[in-house]
């Protein structure tokens, strides 16, 4: 938004510079601005407008079809020496009211009422074949140099953009990947002078500042997912920034987004309502920085989807946990706090051996994050983020944890303790049926504790089961196919003799286990927490390792399928 905002700036306020003259009004116009322009830009861009109408009397100036053009006449479209961004500015009409004609010829001054453009479009040309502009100098210091060239002060009471679109393209391509549209903002009481160039109490030179986007829409570059965004407001004076909803939405349905992926691969689905920033820093936002003290969250649902009929590629996960993302963002990032007021997860999973589908849920999830940042100096001061996280699982049981990312750690730390209430055991056949091939019938499960210290290689703690009468049924597909599953009548029995019915046993004091599990690293930080709480609860059962079943799954999970650490480290 800060290139838009920036480009219609250097429109307007160029517009007011016309009456920066007197009696030279016609090669001024018709020669001396465009060739201005087409100099000062290194020979890219070019200025044309359709008329110029002045009213020195009522101090008004309306310009008609203002066009900035990028023209790549004298450089060939992959030239390397083209800058990274290209714009195209179309204005369909610029008004200028109470301009002090005087004041610019004697004090050279620009005074103004109001500005207002109309239904202007702005396209940025994204240059991929160009280096990446290492200008770190904020937005307001770069107009202050462009546009005080020749002036002591440029002061506007309102500037009103109205329906404004930006687009984002390819160049020289010219496919859109990035889309705003209705944008409106509203500046009051610009001042730009001397002293207004370091005043940080402004934005972009204005006393006060808002911004309305009705939608923007960012595109996938394998389109497989659109990005939107809906209501986008940002007011200055309140330092707020609030979106009424976003939107992550898959374009595929679930057996053809699979297909297309041709890999296992999770499909997302998430929708965000009633984001707000609370004490933005607004000048950062503009800088494409976001900086703030609190973010709520009104409601979000999250939906995963997977297919494990298709092969897992076989691509290394070091360094994708959530903190080792952060710290490798392009932007900088630093909110005190993130409030989930009310939330929904899904996780579907799909299993070729069984043809049906488990869904994992966590329904009326509450969650909070403290510290995300990736600021160094921040990071200085408190290198942990914290997320607590509360919900009920499968919309019946209660389950709370606690996760502590260390964001200075070199090898991906992290610790995650959580505790889950008492249910009825069979609750988890919607799970183990389809995803395990494995039915509890019957059982309590009085508690569960866990606390394990993680990194990018493995998970280490301790966990504790307490529950009493588990009876299980192994099962296989029904070939014949009058019913879903058969029971495995022989191993079932084994089983059920495997198994310790209860934890504490009868008199024996509780069994608390420890749990030292190797990562896969081709999968997440969420497969290696449930894959160590499975490991500790067959452990505390009494089967690991016992069955066939219980065989397959701990040699799968041991597969030499990850590379050595020291190679791992040097990615």
């Amino acid at each position: 938004m800060k290139k838009l905002i920036f480009l219609l700036l250097l429109i307007l306020l160029a517009a007011a510079g016309l009456v920066y003259y007197k009696k030279w009004r016609s090669e001024f116009l018709r020669q001396k601005v465009p060739q201005l322009v087409f100099l000062e830009s290194d020979s890219l861009y070019r200025i044309t407008y359709e008329n110029v109408d002045i009213d020195e009397v009522d101090g008004e100036i309306v310009i008609r079809n203002l066009q900035l053009i990028p023209d790549s006449t004298y450089k060939k479209p992959t030239d390397s020496t083209l800058p990274r961004n290209l714009l195209k500015v179309t204005v369909p009409e610029i008004i200028v009211t109470g301009v002090q004609t005087d004041e610019a010829v004697l004090n050279k001054e620009i005074i103004a009422s109001t500005i207002r453009l109309t239904n202007p479009v702005v396209t940025m040309f994204n240059n991929s074949r160009a280096e990446k502009d290492a200008d770190s100098t904020p937005t307001s210091d770069k107009i202050y140099k462009i546009l005080l060239r020749g002036l002591e002060k440029i002061n506007v009471d309102t500037i009103l953009i109205t329906n404004a679109d930006y687009h984002i393209c390819t160049w020289p391509g010219g496919d859109t990947i990035f889309s705003g549209s209705k944008i409106n903002a509203q500046l009051h009481h610009i001042t730009i002078s001397d002293s207004t160039s370091i005043d940080t109490s402004r934005v972009l030179f204005a006393k006060h500042a808002a911004l309305d986007v009705e939608k923007l829409l960012l595109r996938n570059k394998r389109n497989l997912y659109h990005y939107q965004f809906n209501n986008i407001q940002v007011l200055s004076g309140e330092r707020s920034f609030a979106v009424k909803n976003l939107h992550i939405i898959p374009l595929l349905g679930e057996t053809a987004h699979m297909r297309a992926a041709k890999w296992q691969t999770d499909r997302l689905d998430f929708d965000l309502y009633n984001l707000l920033f609370k004490r933005v820093n607004v000048q950062e936002l503009l800088n494409g920085n976001l900086i703030a003290d609190e973010l709520s969250i009104k409601n979000a649902r999250f939906k995963v989807f997977r297919d494990k009929a298709y092969p897992m590629k076989k691509e290394s996960k070091i360094g994708h946990y959530p903190h080792q993302q952060l710290m490798n963002l392009p932007i900088d990032i630093s909110l005190k706090k993130i409030i989930v007021q009310q939330g929904y997860i899904e996780y579907k999973e799909k299993n070729p051996q069984t043809g049906s589908s488990g869904i994992i849920t966590f329904d009326d999830v509450r969650a909070s994050l403290h510290n995300v940042t990736n600021r160094s100096n921040n990071l200085q001061k408190n290198g942990v983020m914290v997320v607590h996280f509360n919900s009920r699982f499968l919309n019946k049981v209660p389950l709370s944890a606690t996760l502590q990312f260390y964001l200075n750690s070199k090898n991906g730390k992290f610790a995650v303790n959580g505790s889950m209430k008492t249910t009825d055991a069979t609750i988890f056949n919607r799970l183990s049926k389809p995803m395990a091939m494995v039915e509890i019938n019957a059982g309590t499960i009085h508690s569960l504790d866990f606390n394990f210290n993680c990194d990018n290689y493995r998970a280490m703690g301790i966990m504790r089961l307490l529950y009493d009468n588990l009876k299980i049924k192994l099962l296989k597909k029904d070939e014949e196919g009058n019913v879903a599953y058969k029971p495995k009548k022989v191993i079932s029995l084994l089983a059920n003799i495997a198994i310790i019915n209860a934890n504490p046993d009868k008199n024996k004091p509780v069994r608390t286990v420890t749990v030292n599990y190797a990562r896969d690293t081709y999968k997440s930080m969420f497969n290696l927490i449930w894959k160590s709480i499975f490991e500790g609860a067959q452990i505390t059962i009494g089967i690991d390792g016992k069955l066939p079943l219980m065989k397959n799954q701990k040699n799968k999970s041991k597969e030499p399928n990850h590379k050595n650490p020291k190679e791992e480290q040097t990615q």
